[in-house]
């Protein structure tokens, strides 16, 4: 305690230097968390900005990169399935769908960081200066102070006089200082504490909890005092948020999420090996097509020269030659579209496979034949059965009433009032040595016990009940989607199934006239030779074979798209090729 008296000088009366060393420590704190903070800031350097993404306002200002050179064409002749493989593993469209898999799968282990352990720890340091007023056992103790004035013998009256004079001059003043400036005192004051706290809360909704504490004070003309503690606490949802299946809500529609986009991620993948096993029958249809072009080409220069021949004898006259060189060129043209389509048909399924190191115009797919197509029957009941087991997008439908469940799951556990019941068990130490703060942590007779329930209710809950309707009517909406779904995929695969059918009979009578045709140019051909017929009958009987072979190759490749369209509709198409979409997953 340091006193203050109004006869002091004015100067002691204020205090701003006398703890430096708090405003400094608390300065640099407030430095360092600037710094800190500006450093993080100083790290971030931005992937593009306007100005970079920005077109080029002219042609000229663009530097294009130099054309790499194309890559030789891979020499391994691939089948069907290693195409669908590649295409898998390489389509650039699959690998972006395959990063919502990944994305949506985080959601899982984020629902499930609502059952971790939180770690929570403080550390407060404090110092504080405050005034008061001197106690009156001090005022009284200067007051008496004022001694007598010694004088010579006989001069006892005037000393007298002169003591009491003195005397009420100091009083005088003692009581002006205490009405004008009373006597004040600084106390001091230094605190600092510290406290950690583990809380695990658990799915039946308890949550569990250990803390320590630590305080200590030290004041001006105090003995330090020092303190501490240590609890363990147990709260348990009663009614609102009791039990597992409310609290497992979001883990498990996160879950189903996970789910969901996996079989969006599988509906992609069985579009895309549709599109290339498609896309592959198209070149193999292309190819039987420039096959027949150039059987046609050479059978119109045969006629050409069988002509030329007959004019040559003196059978024709000259101008059948005409239309045997119109047929020639006629043929030539076809030939020269068919070999277009074949450029066509390789770019496009290049561009559903997408081979590495290997460019368009130079993709080789080795030998691409068009076989027979599969003799089995088509069944429209196994084809649904497998449809409503397979396809993705009724597990979709179906996943997604399941979340709507469990939203009607927790909006009905949104209308109970909350009620909580608490208990708590610790023991304190508290003592003025520097040690006392634990050295009763371990003595049951300083134990504190606590327990007690906490309620809460919302008059009239509207809300909660808007959002069970909510969520009710969004089941229903789920159902009915599941049920529309369901209609439409028995529909896709009776149309696919009507569609397989309508094109193996469609291959069936093109065979029959392809043989027909042939047989007929046949006739057509040694009638010729024999001189009973012109050479237009022969041309037009040509025709009609080589349109009949390109009906026929046409029959065959729509039968086996349409075979594939019909497993593309069961979902199966995948597992027909083996391919395992999970594994896909994963190494994707």
């Amino acid at each position: 305690m340091r006193p203050k008296t109004g006869l002091e000088p004015k100067a002691m009366e204020t205090h701003p230097e006398r703890h430096p060393e708090a405003r400094r420590r608390a300065a640099c704190a407030v430095l360092a968390v600037v710094l800190a903070a500006g450093a993080s800031c100083a790290r971030y350097t931005p992937r593009h900005t306007p100005a970079s993404v920005a077109p080029p306002a002219t042609l000229e200002a663009v530097t294009l990169p130099a054309a790499p050179a194309p890559a030789p064409a891979p020499a391994t002749d691939l089948t069907l399935e290693e195409l669908l493989r590649l295409a898998v593993a390489r389509n650039t469209a699959v690998e972006v769908s395959a990063y919502d898999v990944h994305i949506a799968a985080q959601a899982v282990p984020e629902a499930r960081a609502a059952f971790d352990p939180t770690l929570s720890a403080t550390v407060r340091y404090g110092e504080r200066n405050t005034p008061g007023t001197a106690g009156a056992n001090q005022t009284a103790a200067t007051t008496t102070g004022a001694g007598a004035v010694a004088g010579p013998a006989g001069t006892e009256g005037l000393t007298a006089a002169l003591t009491a004079v003195q005397t009420l001059v100091t009083q005088l003043s003692r009581v002006y200082g205490a009405v004008s400036e009373p006597s004040m005192v600084v106390d001091h004051t230094a605190t600092s504490s510290a406290g950690v706290t583990i809380s695990w809360p658990q799915p039946t909704g308890t949550i569990v909890s250990v803390s320590g504490d630590y305080a200590a004070s030290d004041s001006d003309g105090a003995a330090a005092e020092y303190s501490g503690s240590w609890t363990v606490a147990v709260t348990q949802a009663l009614l609102r948020d009791f039990g597992t299946d409310v609290n497992l809500v979001a883990l498990r529609q996160a879950k189903n999420a996970e789910a969901i986009a996996g079989l969006a991620f599988r509906e992609q993948v069985l579009g895309l090996l549709n599109d290339t096993e498609s896309a592959y029958w198209e070149l193999a249809l292309a190819r039987r097509t420039l096959d027949i072009r150039r059987a046609g080409l050479t059978l119109a220069e045969e006629q050409l020269a069988r002509t030329d021949a007959q004019i040559a004898l003196g059978k024709l006259y000259g101008k059948a030659r005409v239309s045997a060189e119109a047929e020639v060129a006629a043929q030539e043209a076809a030939l020269r579209a068919a070999e277009a389509a074949v450029e066509q048909r390789a770019t496009d399924l290049w561009l559903l496979v997408n081979p590495e190191d290997t460019a368009a115009d130079t993709a080789s797919f080795g030998d691409i034949a068009l076989p027979d197509p599969p003799a089995a029957e088509c069944d429209f009941a196994r084809s649904a059965a497998l449809a409503r087991v397979f396809r993705p997008d009724l597990g979709q439908a179906r996943l997604a009433t399941a979340n709507g469940d469990l939203s009607v799951l927790a909006a009905r556990n949104g209308l109970l009032p909350r009620l909580d019941g608490f208990v708590s068990y610790g023991l304190n130490s508290q003592g003025t040595g520097s040690g006392a703060w634990s050295s009763s942590l371990d003595d049951r007779t300083y134990e504190a016990f606590e327990a007690g329930v906490n309620f809460e209710m919302t008059l009239g809950n509207r809300a909660e009940k808007a959002r069970l309707e909510r969520a009710r009517l969004q089941v229903r909406q789920a159902e009915a989607r599941v049920r529309h779904l369901e209609r439409s995929a028995d529909a896709e695969v009776r149309a696919a199934v009507t569609e397989v059918q309508s094109q193996r009979a469609q291959t069936a009578a093109a065979r029959k006239e392809a043989a027909a045709r042939e047989e007929a140019l046949a006739v057509a051909s040694e009638s010729f030779r024999l001189g009973r017929s012109d050479s237009l009958d022969v041309l037009q009987a040509q025709r009609d074979y080589i349109a009949a072979r390109v009906s026929e190759a046409t029959a065959v490749a729509r039968s086996l798209q349409a075979l594939s369209a019909l497993h593309r509709a069961e979902g199966t198409l995948a597992a027909r090729h083996g391919i395992v979409l999970e594994t896909l997953e994963e190494d994707l």
